[in-house]
């Protein structure tokens, strides 16, 4: 099976929303292709294996950060909550610098690492995606304005919530600093950006988030 078909057909079984436009990796026939053998695993009902068969595609191309949150979505699917939050924060942490239509599954994946969170009374883990998930939300443009301060305000609220739990998180104040820029809270923003400056070491935030502090 040509690979484009294969996921054409996980695309119509509901595993996966086909990217626009057609990666160009997976545009022509390849041999032993993991997004075929996924293909043919769903077609017989074989959920586990085809998820074997994506990680394997998203191991060799992770590049292609759309199948990584397609491939969460299947572990959460099978219940392999532990997978699933690897990959949702793999993406998380790849996504924004990424083109507008992979950044636009970023509010589904802090949904879901939320919800994850719940289930297992990670209370940082719950407050800290429910309120990056809302600056999202708001970063990709909300009209009106009563609706968008409403917004801030609850994300400001939950990211508060979030440094209360871990004071230390240097990626915490850094998303807050943002927060209150966008509200228009100027001093409550710099705060914010000097402990997230202060905290953060090499590695501790992804490159484009790092390089805003220097």
């Amino acid at each position: 099976m040509r690979p484009a078909l294969a996921l054409g057909l996980c695309f119509a079984i509901g595993c996966v929303s086909l990217p626009d436009p057609l990666p160009a990796a997976i545009a022509e026939p390849a041999g032993d292709d993991p997004l075929t053998l996924a293909a043919d695993c769903l077609a017989r009902g074989d959920e586990p294996a085809a998820a074997g068969h994506f990680e394997r595609y998203v191991r060799s191309h992770p590049d292609q950060l759309a199948f990584r949150v397609h491939l969460a979505d299947l572990y959460l699917k099978l219940g392999r909550d532990a997978e699933a939050k690897c990959h949702f924060e793999r993406f998380a942490g790849d996504a924004p610098g990424a083109a507008a239509g992979v950044q636009s599954h970023l509010v589904h994946c802090h949904t879901k690492l939320m919800e994850i969170a719940q289930g297992t009374d990670d209370r940082f883990g719950e407050v800290s995606n429910r309120g990056i998930g809302l600056l999202v939300l708001v970063r990709h443009g909300i009209d009106d304005a009563d609706t968008r301060e409403e917004i801030l305000c609850r994300a400001i609220a939950a990211l508060r919530e979030a440094k209360d739990e871990r004071p230390k998180d240097a990626r915490i104040h850094l998303h807050l600093a943002e927060a209150h820029d966008r509200a228009g809270h100027r001093r409550e923003a710099e705060v914010a950006r000097a402990a997230a400056m202060n905290l953060a070491l090499p590695g501790d935030l992804p490159a484009r988030e790092w390089h805003s502090l220097r």
